[in-house]
């Protein structure tokens, strides 16, 4: 027992020690500054955004999605009432008189002058009272059952399970929902909350927050555009931020998990005193991912290069190169950036990117850049410890949101490249967020004559995405039947003027038609930023030729026309990437990027995709992108 004692006696004392130790408080506070500290602001930030991103996108997808789910309500009603009408009419039964009207359904309006009246009431037919449409013609008033909306209601398919739709009639003071726990009726309860968003001068879907019984909701309304009812979505509103907490817990308790491994292993660190060298090293082979410990060459002093067990920084590739190679050439950019600015405000810098394996499969890794300071009194760079980590799985969670965005926009965007005659091409695609309002579009109209096309629909999101739709469509229709680019430009603009609602009615666009037969490009621009013309040895640009689509009800169109040169190159973009910005703010157009295509004009086309990629991110130097990217280049071979 007396040994025992003695024992912990000692290892306390040790531990005691060795945590008031200089070299113990000196290690533990730098992994604290240096490690747990980036860690909890890039992890707080990452969480606000997805936070902050979670509403807004949710906000946007509701608002779109109650419309769609109006139309198919209200053309429901129709077919069924169309259907129950023609039945009635077949076995020859009377209308009913407002006598009847009043003695079956107390509910029923009070104002009967109407000839065009249309209510939910409640009424009385059998034995028990239940829902009907009431509406009136000429000939008197019809009745007709609206028991089938609500299977409608309860399990639609463009609702989610945890939601719950209802119908109100136009004053709101009755209607049917998918709520079994109320008998398929509108409680009073969401009817006073519904009553604000009621409106009869417009067709807009609202949507606000509502508290019911302590929980949150999002109560979402849109008039029937043909019908005078209201349809109301309520969802919840932990289904939206549920993920986001799940994260949060996540990284706290990770948090935790690495401040207690810093302080054991700051303890073990010390107490056994070896060089400063193999502490980093110890710290680099325990950290729970791959990390490289860089010098202010760009070249590598330590590494661990476990991303996870049993995957390796060497068991990963980026653009069909090693990732540790392409890694390399990111950080000394990234070093030499920090040199030139002369000052280490900018010592953090986080990027992902997605990686495929030997096996094939694709990954998201994220990568942290963090310089570190030791010479001169920290006042210079010593290099730089990247941390790479697999954060699959946290992408997966937000995609699931995303997939119906995102497999609309696929459908509507070319997914492989097509073979042409004479021309050898690439396309870079970077939307903003996961889906977005960028259209591009290369086809095969017969007779040796090909069409590549740049769309910008304004804004981001599912919006935009379902604007661009639009947009593919009506551009086929003219593309494919319309010979002239001179007439191409005008239907198109008639198109967008009937088709676009507002605000996307302005579209800029522009076209490159290779007409091999004639040996002629035709080029038409409608407002979009313009093109690169890389001839006989000169970059030129050519000036928006025309007005925006939809700003103009009609206009001359402008079309420039070239012969096909053998060894021309065209660069189409919109102006996501013209408006990439550094950190002082400025542009990488003009100067920038005009002197990127002319070091470029010898390269193969897929490296020239490859090198301005690239160029975007390190002239970015982190920033987030302030819109969607899409390039085209066009050699003519």
């Amino acid at each position: 027992m007396k040994l025992s004692m003695d024992t912990i006696r000692s290892i306390y004392s040790n531990f005691i020690y060795v945590i008031k130790s200089k070299s113990f408080l000196k290690l533990f506070l730098s992994l604290v500054l240096f490690i747990l500290l980036p860690y909890s602001i890039i992890t707080g930030r990452m969480i606000y955004q997805e936070y902050r991103a979670a509403l807004d996108w949710n906000q946007r997808f509701q608002l779109i999605r109650i419309q769609l789910l109006s139309i198919d309500i209200e053309n429901q009603i129709r077919n069924k009432i169309q259907k129950e009408f023609s039945i009635q009419k077949e076995k020859k039964q009377l209308n009913w008189t407002w006598n009847d009207i009043t003695q079956l359904c107390p509910t029923a309006p009070i104002q009967i002058d109407n000839e065009d009246l249309f209510q939910i009431v409640r009424c009385k037919q059998q034995e028990e009272y239940e829902s009907y449409f009431l509406f009136s013609d000429e000939k008197g008033f019809h009745l007709f059952s609206t028991k089938f909306l609500e299977d409608e209601l309860l399990d639609s398919p463009f609702s989610d399970p945890n939601e719950g739709l209802f119908l109100l009639n136009q004053i709101g003071d009755y209607g049917i929902s998918g709520f079994i726990e109320d008998n398929f009726l509108v409680s009073e309860d969401w009817k006073e909350k519904a009553k604000s968003s009621l409106q009869t001068n417009s067709n807009l879907p609202t949507l606000k927050e509502v508290k019911k019984e302590d929980l949150g909701f999002f109560l979402v309304g849109v008039p029937l555009y043909g019908l005078p009812l209201h349809l109301f979505v309520v969802s919840p509103i932990n289904l939206v931020l549920q993920p986001i907490l799940n994260s949060l817990h996540t990284n706290i308790y990770t948090l935790l998990g690495i401040l207690l491994f810093t302080f054991v292993f700051s303890a073990i660190i010390s107490l056994k005193e070896i060089e400063s060298k193999q502490k980093l090293k110890l710290i680099l082979n325990e950290f729970p991912h791959a990390a490289i410990l860089y010098d202010s060459n760009g070249n590598i002093l330590l590494e661990n290069s476990n991303i996870e067990t049993k995957l390796k920084l060497s068991d990963v590739f980026l653009y069909q190169k090693p990732f540790t190679s392409w890694l390399q050439k990111e950080v000394r950019e990234f070093l030499k950036d920090i040199k030139e600015q002369r000052n280490q405000h900018q010592n953090l810098r986080k990027e992902e990117f997605d990686v495929y394996t030997n096996e094939g499969n694709i990954l998201l890794l994220e990568i942290t850049y963090q310089i570190w300071l030791l010479e001169e009194n920290f006042k210079f760079a010593s290099g730089a410890l990247i941390l790479v980590q697999n954060v699959t799985n946290k992408r997966m969670e937000f995609e699931k949101e995303m997939d119906y965005a995102k497999d609309l926009q696929k459908k509507y965007l070319p997914n492989q490249i097509q073979i042409f005659p004479q021309l050898d091409y690439e396309i870079l695609y970077r939307p903003l967020i996961q889906v977005g309002g960028d259209y591009y579009d290369f086809i095969d109209l017969g007779d040796d004559r090909y069409i590549f096309a740049l769309g910008d629909v304004i804004g981001h999101g599912v919006k935009a995405a379902m604007m661009m739709t639009v947009l593919k469509v009506l551009f086929h229709q003219i593309a494919k039947t319309e010979p002239d680019p001179n007439k191409i430009l005008l239907k198109m603009n008639e198109g967008i003027s009937a088709h676009f609602p507002d605000p996307y009615a302005f579209v800029p666009f522009l076209f490159l038609l290779f007409d091999l037969g004639k040996g002629r490009v035709f080029y038409g621009n409608a407002g979009h930023p313009g093109m690169v013309h890389c001839t006989n040895g000169s970059v030129l640009c050519y000036e928006k030729l025309n007005p925006m689509f939809g700003m103009l009800p009609k206009f001359e169109p402008k079309v420039l026309d070239f012969p096909i040169q053998k060894g021309d190159r065209f660069y189409l973009f919109t102006d996501g990437l013209k408006d990439v910005e550094n950190l002082k703010r400025e542009k990488l157009w003009e100067t920038e990027l005009l002197s990127f295509f002319e070091t470029m004009k010898t390269n193969h086309i897929s490296l020239v995709k490859q090198e301005l990629d690239f160029k975007i991110r390190s002239y970015s130097e982190g920033q987030t992108l302030l819109d969607d990217i899409t390039w085209i280049g066009i050699d003519v071979i």
